[in-house]
Parts: C-alpha cells; structure tokens; sequence
C-alpha cells in the first residue's frame, strides 16, 4: 500500500485514479500508521484537494495543504490520534 518513505513522509501515489480511488486507498493506508506520521498524497483528479480536505475534517486528521506542480496535486496531512 505504501509506496514510499520520502523525506520521513509516506508517498501514496493515486495518479490516473479518480475520484473516490485515492481518498479510499488513503483510508486503507490509515491502519498501517502510527500517530504523528505525515502522509504525502500524489494525485492527478481535480477533486483530489477538496476530497481530502473533506477526509481529514471526518477523520480528524491535520490538513497540512495542497500544492500543484506539473500537473500533479501533492497534498499532505498528518495522521493525528486524538486521545
């Protein structure tokens, strides 16, 4: 599920899947993390940065921001466990 460590953050490559495909594969990714863990989303659909603004306000993750660089939408958060 993970693609890579990157810079002590975990890619999650979704390019050329649309909308719900990342925010899914996200979901699944969150069982293997531990608290504090940055994720970095690579994505290519348009509704990727709304989608996952969304995911981490349900989730109660941190919403770190969303930058676009050559076509692709690089989004992070951090996987928070609120106790």
């Amino acid at each position: 599920m993970k693609d890579l460590i990157e810079n002590d953050e975990i890619v999650l490559d979704t390019s050329g899947t649309e909308c719900p495909i990342p925010v899914l594969k996200a979901r699944r990714l969150a069982s293997e993390l531990t608290n504090n863990t940055i994720v970095k989303i690579i994505a290519t659909d348009p509704l990727a940065e709304a989608d996952f603004q969304h995911y981490c306000e349900q989730s109660k993750f941190e919403y770190l921001g969303c930058t676009k660089v050559k076509g692709k939408i690089i989004i992070r958060y951090k996987y928070k466990i609120y106790i």
